[in-house]
Order: structure tokens, then C-alpha cells, then sequence
């Protein structure tokens, strides 16, 4: 007997499976790609370097290592401003540099501003888990009772408050050129030999806002915004010059580290008690890197870490995440499917 054969009908454009049959592997690198293509650039912030004449007769891994040390701030950070910076080589600003010194910064400063301004701009700045900890620790009251507040050009332009490119000098920085340095981000620790990068590493971030009590213009009676995650106790900001304050963001319940005290140098270099590239004296022979106390002093202040996920890449996220487990609930056999994907971008350091 004939029997007519069975055909199975198709809609137009079937292939075989709907979108709820695709595999949740296949929706989370679905996700991965779309995390890929919203991830920002991490390399807004720029460094626009002058170097004067000074630096005609420096060796050739000065040019070399001062990069180095530049192009980790411009990794680090993605606020899309320029700085603009004038180096030099045993001299700044065409002087002398102080006797003693390895290195020196000078820093254009913007003001003044009300501690109620200085507030206002690190909230709308606010992206990272420690600025939301720092600004939480900031009370509706002015703790200094009205005093002035300035800061550095650059710190200025990271929180919005001068043009991202304004022209013009944001500061000079210079260097000792009678002392041994080891120029190499291979070899940091070498007998005998400062680490340079390290030392760059310190002058530049003064350039970019790194300072406050005692280093803007005043004695005291001046803050900058580094001035109020200053603290001697739980509840107690140090505004004037004393010995013991540390770093906080979180109402000085905790420690970041401690600052330098009285006796000599800058008030907002660290004391010296670890390794560090914002020691206010560096250790001849070791590696003095940038701590991660470090990075999230430069962030509460006003810089944007480049890891911080932008608010459009979290809802993206959230969504793939949602739709990936309601497919894992609704998941049946499906045909294998071959699908060459490009995972998220990672930022050099």
C-alpha cells in the first residue's frame, strides 16, 4: 500500500531551534562580546610633556623611564583630560633645584573654593566603591569653619572644574642630575642607585593634586581636597600641621597610611614606613612602587580608576546574566553550534 510521506512544515527562516534553545554558554559569551564592545577606552587621560633644554645632556633612559612612569598614570586613570607638564634635568622651570633634593615639582593651582564646592565636585565626580566610602565621610558642615580651598590645575580639570584641555602650563617638574639612577622598569632594585621611575612616579602625582596643609601657598589655614581624608583619630581631621595624621577615607576609622610629619619635608608624602613611591625620603637601592593605598588616594581625590565599570557595561551585565539563567530553566537539546568570540579586553599596565 502507498503511504503518502510526512512532511514536517517549517516557518519561514526555521532553522531548527529558537532563541530559547540556545545554550546558556552561548548567551554568556553573547554577554562577554557586548561587555567587550561597551568597555570605555582606558586611556582618556593624557600627559602633554615638554622637555626643556636642560635635558639636552641626560642619558637616554631618562627620556625612557620618565615615560614609563607617565604611561602608568595614563593606564591607571581615564579622566579624559590633558595635563600639561614641562620636565627637566637638574633644573625646574629653568632653576636650580633646592639643595638636597632628588626631585621637585611646582604645580599651578586653581581657587578658591568653598568647602561646600570642593564637596559638590567629588560626589558628581564619585564613580568607585572608595569614592562612594570617602564622600560618605564628608558631613553637611564645613569642617574647617570657611577656610579657602585650592587645588592643582590638573586635579582641577579631573574634577570638572577647568576645561579637560585647557592650555597652558599645569606644572614643571625636575630632577637631580648628580646622583645614580637606575633607569631600567626591569631592574628598580639596584645597589647603589635610585629607582627613577619610583621618583617620577612621586613628582608627577603632585602635579596632579597630591598635595595640601603646608604645600599650597599657605602655612596653614589653606586645604586642598586631600586635606579632609586627613586624620589624627576616629572623627578627627588634623588641619593644622601635626605629627601622626594619616590617611582615611573612611572617618578615620582606618589607615591608608600615615603621613610625614613635622620634622622635614612635604606633609602629604608618607612617613616612610613601607616601601613606597610617595615616600617623603626614597630608599637608595629598592623598587618603590605605587601601593594600592596609593592608587585609591589618587582616586578619592578626584582621578577615575580604569577598572571601575561604567554604569552602561553593569546594566548590560545584569541583563545577559538574567537571560542566561531564565535559558538554563528553559534549556532543551539543541543542535551544537561553532561561534568564534572575542572576550573582554584587558587593560595593560
Amino acid at each position: 500500500m502507498f503511504h503518502p510521506r510526512r512532511v514536517k512544515k517549517r516557518r519561514p527562516f526555521d532553522i531548527g531551534f529558537s532563541v530559547l534553545q540556545v545554550t546558556p554558554f552561548f548567551l554568556l559569551c553573547i554577554v562577554c562580546v557586548l561587555l567587550w564592545a561597551a568597555e570605555p577606552s582606558a586611556h582618556a587621560l593624557s600627559f602633554n610633556l615638554t622637555y626643556d633644554s636642560s635635558t639636552v645632556g641626560a642619558p637616554a633612559g631618562f627620556f625612557t623611564a620618565f615615560n614609563d612612569a607617565v604611561q602608568f598614570y595614563e593606564a591607571e586613570y581615564t579622566d579624559p583630560i590633558t595635563i600639561n607638564l614641562q620636565v627637566g634635568w637638574g633644573k625646574i622651570n629653568g632653576q636650580n633645584l633646592n639643595p638636597g633634593n632628588l626631585g621637585q615639582s611646582s604645580t599651578f593651582q586653581q581657587g578658591f573654593y568653598s568647602y561646600s564646592q570642593i564637596k559638590s565636585a567629588l560626589v558628581n565626580d564619585g564613580k568607585s566603591a572608595a569614592d562612594a566610602t570617602a564622600i560618605a565621610s564628608l558631613g553637611p558642615s564645613d569642617p574647617t569653619g570657611g577656610a579657602n580651598f585650592v587645588m592643582a590645575n590638573a586635579e582641577a580639570k579631573a574634577l570638572g572644574l577647568l576645561a579637560g584641555n585647557a592650555s597652558g602650563p599645569d606644572g614643571f617638574v625636575g630632577f637631580n642630575n648628580t646622583v645614580s639612577y637606575t633607569f631600567d622598569p626591569n631592574h628598580r632594585a639596584v645597589a647603589g642607585e635610585y629607582d627613577f621611575i619610583g621618583l617620577a612616579g612621586h613628582e608627577i602625582t603632585e602635579i596632579m593634586g597630591r598635595y595640601g596643609l603646608g604645600q599650597n601657598g599657605a602655612s596653614s589655614g589653606r586645604y586642598s581636597p586631600i586635606d579632609l581624608f586627613r586624620y589624627l583619630s576616629p572623627g578627627v581631621r588634623d588641619l593644622t600641621p601635626a605629627n601622626g595624621a594619616y590617611l582615611s577615607i573612611d572617618g578615620g576609622n582606618s589607615v591608608i597610611n600615615t603621613f610625614n610629619g613635622t620634622g622635614g619635608g612635604d606633609l602629604s608624602d608618607w612617613a616612610g614606613l613601607t616601601l613606597d613611591s610617595y615616600n617623603h625620603s626614597l630608599a637608595l637601592g629598592q623598587e618603590l612602587d605605587a601601593s594600592a593605598g596609593d592608587i585609591t588616594e589618587m582616586d578619592v581625590i578626584g582621578y577615575d580608576p580604569a577598572v571601575v565599570p561604567e554604569p552602561a557595561t553593569l546594566t548590560l551585565l545584569a541583563v545577559g546574566l538574567s537571560v542566561v539563567i531564565f535559558a538554563s530553566r528553559h534549556r532543551k537539546s539543541v543542535p551544537s553550534v561553532g561561534i568564534c568570540l572575542k572576550w573582554p579586553r584587558e587593560i595593560d599596565r
